[in-house]
């Protein structure tokens, strides 16, 4: 992943890797997830998310009802996506509490 401006807040973030724009934020009508133009709506089941750890970084991957949306690696030094990971980890085990 190049070294570009990440922006955190806490209403979420958003990153640019290679020339796609990703991000996360909260909205009136909870957490939603945008890759460029399109955006998925975090409340519904369609997506999912995986992580896979390496020696020297790690692939997340994205899906939406099934399909790979995005699919990216990073360093073990950068934890942006790492982060990503985790919150969207941390939305599913919390909505199957409830």
């Amino acid at each position: 992943m190049n070294e570009n401006r990440n922006l955190m807040t806490r209403t979420g973030f958003y990153t640019k890797v290679g020339t796609d724009m990703i991000g996360i934020y909260l909205s009136n009508d909870g957490p939603k997830m945008f890759i460029n133009r399109e955006i998925f709506d975090l409340r519904n089941p369609w997506w999912d998310v995986e992580m896979v750890m390496g020696k020297t970084g790690h692939l997340i991957t994205f899906y939406w009802r099934g399909e790979v949306k995005l699919s990216i690696r990073c360093d073990l030094e950068n934890d942006l996506f790492v982060s990503l990971y985790h919150y969207l980890s941390f939305r599913t085990n919390e909505q199957s509490l409830a």
